[in-house]
Formats: C-alpha cells, sequence, structure tokens
C-alpha cells in the first residue's frame, strides 16, 4: 500500500468542523508516523514573493565566481555561499551513514541567510545567529529575502501550533519556545548537466540525509533530478507537487521531541539527467528550529512515542552534528544544515 502524504490547507484548519479536524489529524499523524512530510497550501505567502527571491537567486548564482567569493561562508554554521564542488561535500550527516566524501561532493551552490536577533555576547550570536553577507553587487536580494523570510517565520509559527494540535497539546506548546528562533533560509540551486559537464559516480544533486532542526518549509521546483523521499512502505519516491504548496518535512529535533512518535523525513534530491540536460532546479528552503537555549525533553505518552530519547540542549544539538563545540565555538569541518 502506498504512503499517503496529506495537503493541508492552512487557512481552513483552524475553523474546521472537531470531525473533519478529528479525520485530518488522524491522517496527519500517520504520515509523520511513516514518513514525515506534507504539503501546505493556502498558507498567504504572496506568489510573487516567492517569485522575486528565486529570481534573486538565479542572478546572485549567476554572477563570476570571484564575486560570490566575497561572500563565502567561514564555519560551520555561517551564511553566505557555498560553493559548487567544495573540496569534500557539504558536510550533512548523511541518513545512510555515508559521508559527503571529496570524490562526490553534492551538486549544488547554496546561499545562507539567518535571523538578525542578538543576544548581546558575540560569541553566542555568531554561533546562534550569524551576521548576513549581503552581495553590494545585488542589493535587492536581501529586500527579496527580508520579505519571504517574514512570511516563512509567521507560517512556522502556525506549523508550530498545528503539530501541537495533532498531538493533542496546547497550540502554544511550540511555538512559546521559538519567539527568537534559530533559523536558517537557503537559496539553493541545481545547475544543469550540461553546465558542470559529467558526473562522478554516485554523485547526487543532494545526498541522503535527514534535517537538524524542528521541521524545514520548502519551495521547490519540479524536475526530472528532483526531491525524492524515503519510507520502510515505498522506499524511495517522488512526493507530490503542486506549485502553490509548501512542503513541510519534520527534522531530527522533532523526532526527538516526540521521542520517535513522528520520524524525520529522509530525502535525497537526484542527480541531472541525461535526458533533461539543461535542467536547472532553484529551492527556497528554511530550516526552523527552536529558541537555541531551549531544553527539549522528549514526549511522555501518550503524546510521545517511548523511544527513549535523551533531553538535549536544542541549538547546542545540532552544532554538535555539525561537528561545532557550543562552549568554544571551535570547529571540526565545515558544514550546513
Amino acid at each position: 500500500m502506498k504512503s499517503v502524504i496529506p495537503t493541508v490547507r492552512l487557512g481552513d484548519w483552524r475553523s474546521a468542523p472537531a470531525d473533519a479536524w478529528r479525520s485530518t489529524a488522524a491522517e496527519l499523524d500517520r504520515a509523520l508516523r511513516e514518513t514525515g512530510m506534507f504539503l501546505l497550501v493556502d498558507h498567504g505567502v504572496p506568489q510573487r514573493l516567492t517569485d522575486e527571491l528565486r529570481a534573486c537567486g538565479r542572478r546572485y548564482f549567476a554572477l563570476p565566481r570571484e564575486v560570490k567569493a566575497r561572500y563565502a561562508i567561514e564555519a560551520a554554521y555561517d551564511s553566505g555561499w557555498l560553493e559548487l564542488h567544495p573540496g569534500g561535500g557539504v558536510g550533512v550527516p548523511r541518513a545512510d551513514g555515508s559521508p559527503a566524501g571529496p570524490s562526490a561532493p553534492d551538486l549544488h551552490e547554496s546561499f545562507y541567510i539567518s535571523p538578525t536577533h542578538r543576544t548581546g555576547d558575540p560569541a553566542l550570536d555568531r554561533l546562534y545567529y550569524p551576521a548576513n553577507r549581503w552581495p553590494r553587487e545585488l542589493p535587492e536580494l536581501r529586500r527579496a529575502a527580508d520579505a519571504y523570510t517574514a512570511h516563512m517565520v509567521r507560517v512556522a509559527q502556525e506549523v508550530n501550533a498545528l503539530l501541537a494540535t495533532v498531538l493533542g497539546l496546547p497550540q502554544g506548546f511550540f511555538a512559546s519556545v521559538a519567539t527568537r528562533s534559530t533559523w536558517t533560509q537557503n537559496v539553493s540551486w541545481y545547475p544543469s548537466l550540461r553546465s558542470v559537464g559529467r558526473l562522478e559516480s554516485g554523485q547526487l544533486r543532494n545526498g541522503p540525509h535527514t534535517d537538524l532542526g524542528s521541521f524545514t518549509l520548502l519551495s521547490r521546483q519540479l524536475g526530472v533530478g528532483g526531491l525524492q523521499a524515503w519510507n520502510e512502505a515505498d522506499g524511495w519516491f517522488a512526493p507530490p507537487y503542486r506549485p502553490d504548496s509548501l512542503i513541510v518535512n519534520l527534522g531530527e529535533l522533532m523526532e526527538l521531541w516526540t521521542d520517535g512518535r513522528w520520524r524525520a523525513l529522509k530525502h535525497r534530491v537526484l542527480a541531472p539527467s541525461a535526458s533533461a540536460p539543461d535542467e536547472e532546479l532553484l529551492s527556497l528552503v528554511f530550516f526552523f528550529e527552536t529558541d537555541p537555549e531551549t531544553w527539549i525533553e522528549p514526549l511522555a505518552a501518550p503524546f510521545g512515542g517511548g523511544a527513549g530519547r535523551q533531553p538535549v540542549r536544542a541549538r547546542h544539538s545540532v552544532l554538535e552534528k555539525l561537528g561545532v563545540v557550543p562552549d568554544t565555538g571551535t570547529t571540526a569541518h565545515a558544514g550546513t544544515n
């Protein structure tokens, strides 16, 4: 039996009749237990803002390398440009346990954007809210990103309320500890096969992995070499696509928070295909976490899954997986979330 990936109309869920909501909640709960994703529509993000940020991203990635390099990331958790073929992959822990080895780095470039919150402690700010590197050559990128991410923060808080309600918790359970959340907005460009020339053995646009935060809001483009998700029932499969939707996929913090009841989505982006040699894709990926010092206690039954996970400090758990030592700010390797 094929898994069902539900579509939720965000504008309707609060006002849905109790019977209808119970059915929707049960369907969502099943999908998050089995796969870790659903589609969100009627989310209120103006299409023109999505289009503007995607267009600005394309203009940035088309700049000469020496210009883009002025804004390159400098640490494992940082803002700025991540180069294509960065000498050993992007450093994300792979869901299959394999590293992003130097022989076959992932085929994408990304530009990372962070929130502007500040703690007053420069060392903590560097780890929690790294300063953005806005390209002087493309001032419209900042304007487009600011407008788009304001909506992403709003939608993320609504998703927090939705997820809490599915679990039978107060609506503010997750949102109340995400008032100054750490997040990263990625603009990620997947180049065409014609532009990269050839593929290394096993090379993908983005290798199998799970995201590290609470959940991710993804605006993607449909392509031959596009997104695939994984679960036990179906193996690798192409999730449903709607151009007006955001994909919500759960990350490792939410899997831990629900003590294994829900799962972090295992996913990948396929290699560019010889059947579409000119295909380029650009994704807008909003990784949302929680307030950095939040102490995450796995939920007990009946809300949690009983996996016996250990509590963590939210931001520290993400930094540790990236090879960062939170107490000192030192890094073991460069990477991304």
